[in-house]
């Protein structure tokens, strides 16, 4: 098995975990009602909208776009994202 898998095995495990822990927090906050919530976690949440003010500073409208989407999106969905990347790092790389 080459690292590049093993990252990507790595990242989807991560995913399935968080995507787990989401979940369960959705049942337990449920209580005795039946309103289930689910609640993503992105990056925003994480590192604090201090941390993130360097985006605002990127001169580029394309690329500060990209970096409100990328911190705005899921942590499930980056990690994911990842996973697949590393994957198709090691098809295109393959064996040798």
């Amino acid at each position: 098995m080459s690292t590049v898998t093993l990252i990507g095995l790595i990242l989807m495990a991560l995913a399935g975990l968080l995507f787990g822990f989401q979940v369960m927090a959705g049942f337990l906050g449920m209580g005795t009602s039946d309103d289930y919530v689910y609640e993503n976690i992105c990056l925003e949440e994480i590192l604090g909208e201090s941390t993130l003010n360097w985006i605002d500073g990127i001169s580029s409208p394309a690329i500060r776009g990209l970096g409100e989407t990328v911190v705005s999106t899921s942590l499930v969905v980056i990690l994911l994202s990842g996973a697949i990347l590393f994957f198709l790092i090691h098809f295109f790389k393959g064996h040798k």
